[in-house]
């Protein structure tokens, strides 16, 4: 309500918070022009830790346009502890295996300004955590759980994925986080088709991430009138070639 109070009030930014002119209440004035000076000394600082901290977990969405070059897409698997760990940041994608080179994950985060995930809060993260009781995770967490169901579009990705034009092959389509389980076993067992079929279903929520990501900040801004200009939306046959890539590389 207050934010939508500024913007009829034709605040729309920082840059319209003048030093003098009463814009609300002579109190939140105050408050107001206090919050947009220390807010210009961290962005200008690239102190990401102050607006992770200033805002709910579930509002971390407003700083995509300020993390998204230096984001981490992340898709774990879990079959009795993490089996595979997908991500996609500025290097490309690659997905982390139990076993081959899963310990290589934390070196691989460090650089990572923020992190997208779908769930990730109740499901990812604790586990990462677990697993790497020394990595520390970026203090941007943009959990797409949140996003969507603030677009009141409950349920996981895979309900989310069809809303936005955006499909898996068929050999895919019918998996679920549940079948990491019988893949995994099955691949231990000998099996490669079993361990390409996981890489790839994994890497495909990995990927998927980035564009939902883009799709539900720009429905976002629609849904609530924010004055910010929208996401380019990633090419998705582009990644594809990507995945095709990384699959191939923890499989060949």
């Amino acid at each position: 309500m207050r934010e939508r109070q500024l913007w009829l009030a034709g605040v729309r930014s920082w840059d319209d918070v003048t030093a003098s002119g009463e814009i609300l209440a002579h109190r939140f004035d105050e408050r107001l022009r206090e919050g947009v000076a220390q807010s210009r000394e961290h962005l200008l600082a690239g102190d990401l830790n102050y607006f992770a901290n200033a805002l709910a977990t579930t509002e971390h969405w407003r700083l995509l346009p300020q993390v998204i070059d230096g984001a981490a897409y992340l898709d774990i698997e879990w079959a009795h502890d993490v089996a595979v760990v997908g991500i996609m940041d500025a290097r490309g994608i690659h997905c982390f295996i139990r076993g081959r080179d899963l310990d290589d994950f934390p070196e691989r985060a460090r650089s990572w300004k923020a992190l997208v995930t779908f769930n990730g809060t109740v499901f990812d993260l604790p586990i990462l955590r677990r697993a790497f009781p020394s990595w520390t995770p970026p203090p941007v967490h943009i959990d797409l759980r949140h996003v969507f169901q603030k677009l009141r579009m409950p349920g996981g990705l895979k309900k989310v994925e069809p809303r936005f034009g955006l499909f898996r092959p068929p050999h895919l389509a019918q998996l679920s986080g549940t079948d990491a389980l019988w893949l995994w076993e099955a691949q231990r067992q000998g099996d490669p088709v079993a361990l390409r079929r996981l890489v790839e279903y994994n890497l495909y929520d990995v990927f998927h991430l980035k564009p939902l990501a883009e799709l539900g900040y720009n429905s976002l801004l629609k849904q609530s009138g924010m004055p910010a200009p929208e996401l380019a939306v990633s090419d998705r046959g582009a990644m594809l070639y990507d995945v095709s890539k990384a699959v191939a590389a923890a499989c060949g």
